[in-house]
């Protein structure tokens, strides 16, 4: 009985160690971001979460599990229409990157991320690969080629929320040129 509830702990605690170990890199760049403001990034974090809030408050999130963020991949026109405010994290992280200090920083950590061995066969490879090519794609064709990267497991990871409202704040309607 012992020896069944112990083998069942380990390939527990082996599964949880690889499914972290799935998140290393993208763990590894929200680090990196974090270290670049003077509060170890809880001013970022707390955008995040306030992003995610605001968007289960307007119910273009129905929660905050990996199938509503799908959802809206998949109905993304509605959160960049205007009916929702601008989050604005973005603006707060490149507002930190122009400072000479932190785009050393940030150049340093992403060199570190891009010659993981972990980089080549990666979802963030995959990522910077297919948003590298073209020149400015709408956003509906853009999504519609990262959901076929992602999953609704990925969403549970903070990196994919940071690039959700990160996507979000690029294509919103109040910073379109008219």
């Amino acid at each position: 009985m012992i020896k069944s509830i112990l083998c069942a702990f380990v390939a527990f605690i082996s599964f949880q160690t690889n499914a972290q170990d799935n998140y290393k890199l993208e763990a590894d760049y929200m680090n990196c971001m974090c270290s670049l403001f003077e509060d170890n990034g809880a001013e970022f974090k707390s955008l995040i979460k306030k992003a995610e809030q605001k968007l289960l408050s307007t119910e273009l999130l129905t929660n905050t599990n990996g199938e509503s963020y799908i959802a809206l991949y998949k109905n993304i026109q509605l959160a960049i229409d205007g009916r929702i405010s601008n989050f604005g994290i973005s603006d707060y992280v490149i507002k930190r990157l122009l400072d000479t200090k932190n785009t050393k920083k940030y150049s340093k950590c992403m060199d570190g991320i891009l010659k993981s061995s972990d980089f080549k066969d990666s979802k963030l490879s995959k990522f910077i690969a297919m948003s590298s090519s073209g020149n400015n794609p709408e956003i509906t064709d853009l999504t519609s080629k990262m959901l076929e990267i992602f999953e609704a497991k990925d969403f549970n990871h903070e990196f994919y929320k940071y690039l959700t409202f990160s996507l979000i704040d690029k294509y919103h309607a109040s910073n379109k040129k008219e």
